[in-house]
C-alpha cells in the first residue's frame, strides 16, 4: 500500500465507522467524529495504514458476495452483515478498527458532551495540587559525589 491510500478511500472508511456506531438521537456517527482520528492514527503509522487499507479491501470483497460492487453500495442491514463476515475472517484487523473507531469517537468533545460529561481538559480548571515539603536531602548532598571521575 502507498502511504495515503487510506486518506483516498476515506469515504468507505467513514461509512464503515457509521456502520460500527451509526447516529442515534443526538448522538453523531462514528464517520462525522472519529474519521480524522482513525487517519490521523493511521498516518502515524505505516503498518496501521497498510493494515486498515487491507482491511477496507477485504470489507469490500465482503460487501461483493451478494453481487454488489462495493461497501458503498449496500443498504444498512447488509453492510453490517459485510462487516460480520470481515470480523470472523479477520479478527485482527477488525479489533484494530473497531477500538481506534472507539477511542476517536468517545473522545470527541461533541460525544463526551452528549453524555454530559465536561470536554475540557481535566487540567487546568483551578485545581490546586497540594504543595508537599520534600524530604530533607541536605545530608545526602553534603556528602558530596560518591562516584568516580574518569
Amino acid at each position: 500500500m502507498t502511504p495515503g491510500a487510506l486518506d483516498a478511500r476515506r469515504d468507505v472508511l467513514a461509512l464503515v465507522l457509521d456502520t460500527l456506531v451509526p447516529a442515534s438521537g443526538d448522538f453523531p456517527g462514528a464517520g462525522a467524529v472519529a474519521l480524522d482520528h482513525v487517519l490521523g492514527v493511521a498516518a502515524a503509522s505505516a503498518e496501521l495504514e497498510s493494515l486498515l487499507s487491507r482491511g477496507l479491501e477485504a470489507i469490500d470483497e465482503a460487501a461483493r458476495i451478494g453481487g454488489v460492487g462495493g461497501f458503498a453500495r449496500l443498504g444498512p442491514e447488509d453492510r453490517e452483515n459485510a462487516l460480520r463476515r470481515v470480523e470472523q475472517s479477520h479478527a485482527e484487523l477488525f479489533e484494530v478498527l473497531v477500538r481506534h473507531t472507539y477511542n476517536g469517537y468517545y473522545g470527541h468533545p461533541t460525544v463526551v458532551a452528549r453524555l454530559g460529561l465536561d470536554p475540557s481538559p481535566l487540567h487546568p480548571r483551578g485545581h490546586r495540587t497540594e504543595t508537599a515539603d520534600g524530604p530533607d536531602l541536605a545530608r545526602v548532598t553534603a556528602r558530596g559525589p560518591i562516584y568516580r571521575r574518569t
